[in-house]
């Protein structure tokens, strides 16, 4: 593939990871499932609410995106919201907030296979075009036409071919996500599992994020 070209844009997109203020203000911040099902593997819980209560009127909005009842039976986002505030977090910044029951697993099958991110997000971008939501759909000839647009080598095509037939798909977060413009930041996890798949869907969406190190897992 055009990997020299898609390490530049990917650069470009996920502009810096910090753990400063700085990294939020002005920004639209995505809470990823920071939520009580992870709880043992959030180890900042007290901090970053604290932080939310302190600088949420400096962002230019927040979005708690979480596992929930209506994709995988977790949480409602009513027992969520009552979670954050037992955790301490503030009413102002609950009613400031937007919550997103976002699921999981649409990219996941080629995310366990180890398959490279480009590869991915070039799939995703090539069936959104296309009008394709299934990867199961997608036909030889459309394959050849993907393998010949991405200059992707045959061994790289057989290995996407293999984990994408277990089916991945185009969620309805990537029309959520549309929605967005200007500064993104994104917090919390896991970040090589649910935060990856929305870093993936950004990049499909060419939209620059950074990342807030000090509040992920």
């Amino acid at each position: 593939m055009k990997k020299k070209k898609f390490i530049a844009e990917q650069q470009r997109n996920r502009m810096l990871e910090t753990s400063g203020i700085n990294a939020t203000a002005g920004a639209n911040l995505f809470s990823i499932d920071i939520q009580p099902e992870y709880e043992n593997s959030i180890t900042f819980i007290d901090t970053y609410i604290q932080y939310l209560n302190e600088n949420y009127n400096t962002l230019n909005s927040l979005t708690f995106f979480f596992n929930g009842e209506n994709t995988l039976g977790m949480i409602s986002e009513n027992d969520y919201r009552y979670w954050l505030m037992r955790n301490g977090l503030s009413e102002e910044v609950l009613e400031y907030a937007s919550f997103y029951d976002k699921g999981y697993a649409f990219f996941r099958y080629c995310m366990d296979e180890g398959i490279d991110d480009e590869d991915i997000v070039a799939l995703v971008k090539f069936m959104m075009n296309n009008n394709i939501n299934d990867s199961r759909d997608i036909t030889k000839e459309l394959w050849n036409q993907f393998v010949i647009e991405n200059e992707i080598e045959q061994s790289e095509a057989r290995d996407l071919l293999e984990a994408s037939d277990d089916m991945i798909n185009v969620p309805d977060l990537m029309d959520y996500l549309k929605n967005y413009y200007g500064k993104i930041t994104l917090c919390g996890g896991g970040i090589d599992e649910c935060m990856k798949e929305v870093e993936i869907a950004l990049m499909t969406l060419d939209k620059p994020y950074n990342v807030l190190t000090q509040f992920s897992y």
